[in-house]
């Protein structure tokens, strides 16, 4: 999985499958979700810092009403008017194809759950850094599989 995750050529068709998708449902008006890494997100005017800290890393953004029709999208990013806080401050978003983590449909039968058409493996799996727990356990298991072979008992100081 790992080897296909790093594949340039596969993170081209998680986007190619992303814009389609996209490009579709506007083409046809369905409501729908976003989730985006929201680290990615660019917002025009930026959004003070008491709004922009209440997101957290994956943030959802639902696409309806005014924001569906403020839609446009092209081979890189999908743009949309919003309005955030309880001012209903309006900013101007840019999310990159690659920032949206799922698209979701609304389940209009049962509200507390809405349908996924479309996960992005690569920023799902990609995008979380690695942690100084993780690189330590990482050295220590290489270090006991180097020690493993009676050969390199010669490089333990």
């Amino acid at each position: 999985m790992e080897v296909l995750l790093k594949d340039k050529k596969f993170r081209e068709i998680l986007k190619g499958h992303c814009y389609t998708i996209l490009e579709h449902f506007i083409h046809r008006k369905i409501n729908f979700s976003i989730v985006c890494n929201v680290r990615c997100v660019k917002f025009e005017p930026e959004l003070p810092d008491s709004i922009r800290g209440s997101f957290s890393e994956l943030t959802l953004f639902i696409l309806a009403g005014y924001t569906f029709e403020s839609l446009e999208l092209d081979s890189k990013n999908l743009y949309f008017e919003a309005g955030f806080g309880e001012e209903n401050l309006g900013s101007f978003v840019t999310a990159p194809l690659d920032s949206i983590v799922q698209i979701l449909l609304p389940n209009d039968e049962d509200l507390r759950a809405d349908f996924c058409v479309y996960i992005n493996l690569y920023n799902a799996f990609i995008n979380t850094e690695p942690t100084k727990k993780d690189e330590e356990e990482g050295i220590n298991s290489s270090m006991k599989a180097l020690l493993s072979n009676p050969k390199n008992k010669r490089f333990k100081k």
